[in-house]
Order: C-alpha cells, then sequence, then structure tokens
C-alpha cells in the first residue's frame, strides 16, 4: 500500500524535526568551540565564529591529565567489554540451547537485576570497596561496568542463538562434534554481526558513564573523560564554555569513530536479532 502525498509530507516534516532536534545543539556545540570564549558570552549571541579559533582544542589536547584521562576511558570501556562478552556470550547460548529447572525464571530474574538503579547501590557498594581496598581499583571499575552490561547483552545473546536453526546444532552433533566445538565453530561465526552490535552498545555506555568512575576512582588519575568533562561545569572559577564544547566534542570522537566503522555490523547484528528462523 502506497503512502498518500499528506502521509509522505508528514513523514518528511517529523524525520525533519527529528534530524534538527539533533543536529541545532551539535551544531551549536561545535560553533561556541570554535569563538573565542569573550563572542561566546556576547550578547546577542552569534552563530557564526568570528573570528574563529581552534585555542580551545588545542589548549583541551595541552592539559596536563588529558592523556590519562584519554587512556582511562579507553582501558575502561575495552577492558568492561571484554568481560561483558565472555561472560554474556556463552550464558546467551546456554540460555538459548539448554533446558534446565526454572529456566524462565531465572532469565527474569537476570533481566531483574539490570532494572535496579545504579544510585541505589552506590552507598553500599562504596563502603564494601572501601572495606576491602578497592577503591581507586581499576579492575573493581571495569568489574562494576560489566556487571551493569551482562543481565541485558545475556539476553541479546539469548536472542541472536535463537535466530540460528537448531538444526544446524543437531547436525554438528552427528558429525561427532562436542558442544563447545559446535558452540565456537558453528554459533559464533554466525552470530558475530550480534556480537558487534552488543559490543557497540557497551563501549557507548561504558564511555559515557560517568558516576560509577566518579564514585568509586576519585583519585584524578583514575579518572575519565566523562568525569573531567562534567567537572569543568563545577569549576570554581567559572565555566569556560569554548573550552568546554571543544572537550565534549573531542571526547565524542572516538565514539562516533567507533560506530562509523562498525555500523555495517552494528545493523546486520540488530536485523539479526530481530529475526528468527
Amino acid at each position: 500500500m502506497r503512502a498518500t502525498p499528506a502521509e509522505r509530507l508528514i513523514a518528511g516534516l517529523t524525520v525533519g524535526v527529528l534530524t534538527a532536534v539533533v543536529l541545532v545543539p551539535m551544531a551549536w556545540a561545535l560553533v561556541t568551540s570554535l569563538k573565542t570564549e569573550a563572542t561566546v558570552i556576547a550578547f546577542p549571541p552569534t552563530f557564526l565564529p568570528s573570528p574563529a579559533t581552534l585555542d580551545s582544542y588545542a589548549a583541551v589536547f595541552l592539559q596536563r591529565n588529558f592523556a590519562t584521562e584519554l587512556f582511562n576511558s579507553v582501558f575502561y570501556a575495552i577492558g568492561a567489554i571484554v568481560l561483558t562478552l565472555a561472560v554474556s556470550v556463552p550464558a546467551g547460548y546456554a540460555a538459548s540451547r539448554m533446558t534446565f529447572p526454572a529456566k524462565r525464571a531465572v532469565m527474569l530474574l537476570i533481566l531483574a537485576t539490570s532494572m535496579v538503579p545504579g544510585v541505589a547501590l552506590l552507598i553500599p557498594t562504596y563502603f564494601v570497596l572501601d572495606a576491602i581496598g578497592l577503591l581507586n581499583n581499576p579492575a573493581a571499575i571495569i568489574v562494576l561496568q560489566a556487571a551493569r552490561l551482562v543481565p541485558q547483552t545475556i539476553w541479546f545473546m539469548q536472542n541472536f542463538v535463537d535466530a540460528v536453526p537448531v538444526e544446524l546444532d543437531e547436525a554438528t552433533e552427528v558429525d561427532g562434534a562436542t558442544r563447545w566445538q559446535t558452540f565456537s565453530q558453528v554459533i559464533l561465526p554466525l552470530i558475530k554481526p550480534g556480537i558487534a552490535a552488543a559490543a557497540v552498545l557497551g563501549v557507548i555506555t561504558t564511555w559515557n558513564d560517568y558516576i560509577t568512575v566518579a564514585a568509586f576512582a576519585p583519585n584524578l588519575a583514575r579518572r575519565t573523560l566523562q568525569v573531567a568533562l562534567v567537572n569543568q561545569v563545577f569549576d570554581s572559577i567559572g565555566i569556560t564554555w569554548s573550552y568546554v564544547m571543544a572537550f565534549a566534542i573531542i571526547s565524542s570522537i572516538p565514539i562516533v569513530a567507533l560506530f562509523l566503522v562498525a555500523q555495517r555490523w552494528f545493523i546486520a547484528g540488530l536485523t539479526a536479532g530481530a529475526v528468527k528462523g
């Protein structure tokens, strides 16, 4: 059934409005980052920077802790997603292919753990980490971030494995393959797009995580770009908006680049997870 001209017009306007809602703030942030601070606070405001300058970007890169914060962001994101996938992919396969008592109840319990607000766990988690001496410990941060990703990722992986016909498992078993060989040599290659989609979502979530690092790694040497960015807003000497916008754009570039590189696998993974059989 073909859409009427009115329906196409409404759809086009809706897409245009949603695009503007996303792009206008991004454009304003980019323009602000290219202005001098005097131009930023001038009234009435101007859209185009005059003169345009890259001083704010240079200031971000020359910041004393920038390299450490960038390394920490990358390290936490990679560590958390590797740990998440190492747990979630086999668990998702087991949830899809194996039968065990109270399976549905167990899966619902796993999903329910992701519904507990992270803020509600801050104080008890802080006291536990402090008592065992793991505050400012990178491994503890990675485990905590992975723990927030694992429940939903297990469900994603189960859906991706469900999309692979069970007959393939049965055929490999007839040929004498073990369960592990079936999983590693048959299932894993077929769900690579799904793993890529889960990895991209996990990296984005971990990269943008503020509260975990801010609460459990107060040491400046352990903070990430997101923590440093938020700290700019609470600077005692005031906010330098051109610097803050430049910092925000630079901290977003790795995630945007990751998505552009992995978008083919990401979209394929979401499609594969949405179709069963």
